[in-house]
């Protein structure tokens, strides 16, 4: 689907962005197929673009160490790093891994993860660095002219990075504002925000994720996404004067993933932006995703890839009328004190009271918010 085209123009290069990469839990691979089988079956998407993105949800060999004690629900991820012929086989170089899973092992687990994309000539971005340092960025050159850059980040998580301790490169205005000056400085002509953001069981983006990523796009970085509910979302184009619209896609679901909690679960969306010699952009698509069976991903047919644009149109009304943000919080009111008393559970069967302590402490403003917007309604 073509959301925008500067007329008469004609792109020369050409970047996609998918989103979340679960290749764990119950996530298998059809009988006598392999990665490379999965990721040719998204010829038609990648095959002329010249730079791309997409998240890793799960460490990579971590089998062997002992997985981070969980304070809460939620399971330990870990793949075979076979499963990089997927990304390395569509052209995806650059691997985005700031997220909630690739701590789950711990800081070894981390490492060998990160170690095991450069061992397939890949590129991993997001994790290791302290706020003392420049943000993690990655500027791609592309044989016709414009140099692409990266930015992946994360919202709410207790791994983000701090002054002292490295860790998973914070989702802030400020942390962003460095980005992007960071990714200037090295010569990129476009820039990207690539956001672990949203909430699970929902397919509206949470209202203060919406206000942060139009922020950054305000700031100067041209495209804005967001994975992590595991669901599509819509988007907003936001003009900007003299010069090319910015666009924020606030939820582009899965490309493949084992973890389906839902069948609005097997939707996903890829985003691909052309661009001219100098780099302006000059078209903007979004193309459809399907999980099939176990969630494996694959171009749909006629019929499921227009319930999937339809649904991500009718979102994007929603968000451009504003009551996406009622919806957003009917939808996690939904058992709002049985999963909080679920997690509660969870916390102390796998810590104890410290564990339930370390939950309470990690209640944070957003879920109270959400609670008083359920006390509105």
């Amino acid at each position: 689907m073509l959301l925008w085209q500067k007329k008469g123009a004609i792109p020369e290069c050409r970047v996609a962005i998918a989103g979340d990469f679960l290749p764990a839990s119950g996530l298998q691979l059809p009988q006598g197929r392999t990665w490379t089988d999965i990721a040719n079956g998204f010829a038609s998407y990648f095959s002329n673009v010249d730079a791309a993105i997409l998240n890793l949800e799960c460490c990579l060999g971590a089998e062997n160490h002992t997985p981070r004690p969980k304070l809460g629900l939620g399971d330990s991820f870990s793949a075979s790093p076979d499963v990089l012929e997927f990304p390395r086989t569509l052209g995806t170089r650059i691997v985005g891994l700031a997220n909630n899973h690739v701590y789950d092992y711990g800081e070894e687990g981390a490492t060998q993860t990160k170690e095991k994309i450069l061992e397939s000539n890949l590129l991993p971005l997001g994790i290791g660095r302290t706020l003392c340092e420049k943000p993690d960025v990655h500027v791609a050159e592309t044989e016709s002219g414009p140099r692409i850059g990266f930015w992946s980040a994360a919202r709410h998580l207790v791994d983000l990075a701090t002054r002292k301790s490295p860790g998973i490169e914070p989702a802030t205005r400020k942390r962003g504002e460095n980005a992007l000056n960071e990714l200037k400085s090295r010569g990129a002509s476009l820039a990207i925000a690539f956001l672990h953001a949203g909430l699970e069981h929902t397919n509206r983006p949470d209202p203060d994720d919406v206000v942060l990523m139009d922020d950054l796009a305000k700031m100067g970085f041209d495209i804005v996404t967001a994975c992590h509910s595991h669901r599509i979302s819509g988007y907003k184009c936001l003009p900007r004067r003299h010069s090319y619209p910015a666009f924020c896609f606030y939820g582009l679901g899965s490309i493949s993933s084992g973890v389906l909690y839902s069948e609005l679960e097997r939707e996903g969306l890829v985003v691909v932006v052309g661009m001219d010699r100098s780099s302006n952009i000059v078209n903007v698509e979004v193309l459809p995703v399907y999980l099939e069976q176990s969630g494996w991903g694959c171009v749909p047919d006629v019929a499921v890839a227009r319930a999937i644009l339809n649904r991500f149109i009718q979102l994007s009304e929603e968000i451009a009328q504003g009551v996406y943000r009622q919806r957003f919080y009917q939808d996690v009111r939904t058992d709002l004190w049985q999963k909080q008393f679920r997690d509660f559970q969870a916390a102390i069967r796998n810590g104890g009271i410290r564990g339930l302590a370390a939950k309470l402490v990690r209640i944070r403003t957003r879920h109270l918010h959400r609670v008083f917007h359920h006390g509105l309604d």
